[in-house]
């Protein structure tokens, strides 16, 4: 480990170096303000005593937190929350019912009770709001540097730094170690985001699909500058959820041949094709997961439909059911990093639509109807129909937002990451494109073998609930391995313990050591043989 004196003046310039970096990139504000420390705040907001909660900002006006109990162990852990609106959205069914504004609130937890509990065990904990929201990876980790360099400027007890985070947060942690080797002593990329790049492309495929194939009124992309753009956005967020209304309504009135949009230009040749099936195309060549929160894409109810459902209609369904968070965060985020970049940032004017589909037209053919249906619908959304605009990105934007940071693999330290193989928002691509590099950067020499544990989080073969009529139930919350950064609160503890261990030892635990923490949990699994499918992006 390294020596302490030491690991606190890398900080240091650590510090200085990335400020000096990112201030023409990030808006500047006064220098931070003083810390202000209570043990009553730490009691009311985290049920934890003998505790002080110091709150501050710094100098770019990222708000920020720090508890230190007072029986300290040593170890910090900081934590990046996920990504968040970067925009005010007034009320909207399903995105925001009571309207939202955006947050700049700092996160020392993926939860409350998770905070608690490691607080309990001794454990100090930190997390930054960001002065920005969106796409922030950047500053995000910016701002986890100066968040460390003003914990070991305040607490001078502390002995080695952990790192973990959600989904973009999982992001700016990775890129913040790789960033900066030897500023933490291990991390946890959690649900892990892949780049902007690639994390746009998964839901902008599926926009375009819907704009293309069920409302062609949806702007989708290139968005006007100013107030007229942010009406833009709007508007998309409210045709996008009367698209997915439709297809919901349709599907549940006739579940084997359900009607197209009335918004649909389709001509009439497509629209015999049932639209559940046009669907679950739009879920496999964007990559959204076939399984989701109510349907596993293979139960069915009992009585005539139970095989159809579950080979037919189910698959179809779960795509519905995630390709709405993905429609919308397509929406938003292109917005966004249009804004961020200067120019439109998706692009699919080469993209082979056919060739994406691949093995999966004889795997789903039943469900996608038949090799002529699948023929036709991939014809229609071929380059060559002019009916299908296809979208050409600003060479300039996108090397703005590659600017942003992707990691390469290059791990120095422990690392364990926690994936759901059905994650609809950061499929499991993700992680696998870090474990690819990884392997890349042993083989050249960059990194060394035994840094990188990955736990993966399955979903049950069959989970799908229905009533006494045969209409499927959609439960209360998402069974596990699906949904997005679907943890519970023992899974966080248990890769908290692992990463923590990790932080004071210098090793990654052994499977050994792994599969004893997860024994009790059957979705849980650690496979160095297990290879997820990489985002299409990636392929």
């Amino acid at each position: 480990m390294m020596n302490k004196t030491l690991k606190k003046s890398l900080v240091a310039l650590t510090t200085a170096t990335l400020v000096a970096a990112l201030a023409v990139a990030v808006p500047t504000a006064a220098r931070a303000d003083g810390l202000t420390c209570s043990e009553v705040a730490a009691a009311v907001k985290y049920s934890a005593r003998n505790t002080q909660l110091c709150t501050g900002v710094d100098q770019f006006g990222a708000k920020y937190e720090i508890a230190m109990p007072k029986k300290f162990n040593g170890t910090l852990i900081v934590f990046s929350h996920g990504i968040r609106y970067n925009v005010n959205l007034p009320p909207l069914p399903v995105i925001a019912p009571k309207g939202e504004v955006i947050d700049y609130s700092p996160a020392i937890a993926p939860s409350l009770e998770v905070a608690t509990s490691l607080l309990k065990q001794g454990f100090a904990l930190a997390g930054s709001g960001v002065q920005v929201q969106g796409w922030n990876a950047a500053e995000q980790s910016l701002a986890n540097v100066i968040l460390i360099d003003t914990a070991y400027a305040k607490f001078p007890q502390i002995d080695r730094v952990a790192a973990w985070g959600n989904s973009l947060g999982a992001l700016s942690t990775q890129l913040m170690a790789e960033q900066n080797p030897g500023l933490v002593e291990a991390v946890a990329p959690l649900c892990l985001a892949d780049s902007a790049l690639a994390e746009i492309t998964m839901a902008g495929d599926f926009l375009w699909g819907l704009k293309t194939l069920f409302d062609p009124s949806i702007k989708a992309v290139g968005y006007s500058a100013g107030e007229a753009g942010y009406k833009e956005m709007l508007g998309d967020l409210g045709k996008v959820l009367g698209v997915l209304g439709s297809l919901q309504a349709a599907i549940a009135a006739n579940p084997t041949a359900p009607a197209w949009p009335a918004t649909s230009t389709a001509p009439a040749t497509l629209k015999g094709i049932p639209v559940r099936s046009a669907v679950l195309l739009l879920g496999l060549i964007s990559g959204v997961s076939t399984q989701s929160k109510t349907y596993d894409a293979s139960s069915g109810p009992k009585g005539p439909l139970e095989t159809t459902f579950g080979l037919a209609i189910s698959p179809a369904l779960a795509v519905l059911e995630n390709g709405a968070q993905a429609a919308i965060l397509a929406v938003i985020a292109n917005y966004d990093m249009e804004v961020r970049a200067g120019g439109v940032v998706f692009d699919n004017s080469t993209t082979n639509y056919a060739a994406r589909l691949g093995d999966d037209s004889d795997v789903y053919a039943a469900a996608l109807s038949g090799k002529t249906a699948t023929a036709g619908m991939l014809g229609y959304l071929s380059a060559l129909n002019p009916a299908a605009p296809r979208v050409k990105a600003d060479a300039a934007a996108v090397e703005r937002i590659k600017a942003i940071g992707e990691i390469q693999g290059t791990i120095t330290v422990p690392t364990i990451t926690f994936t759901a193989t059905a994650d609809h928002i950061t499929p499991p691509g993700a992680t696998q494109h870090l474990i690819n590099q990884y392997n890349a950067a042993i083989a050249s020499g960059n990194s060394k073998k035994g840094l990188l544990v990955n736990i993966w989080n399955k979903p049950s073969d069959e989970y799908t609930q229905f009533d006494s009529a045969g209409r499927p139930i959609t439960p209360a919350a998402n069974p596990s391995g699906t949904g997005h950064c679907n943890f519970t609160t023992n899974q966080y503890l248990t890769v908290a313990k692992l990463l923590t261990d990790s932080a004071k030892s210098g090793k990654a635990p052994s499977a050994k050591t792994v599969a004893a923490a997860i024994r009790k949990d059957k979705n849980l699994f650690v496979d160095p043989n297990y290879t997820a499918p990489l985002l299409k992006y990636r392929q």
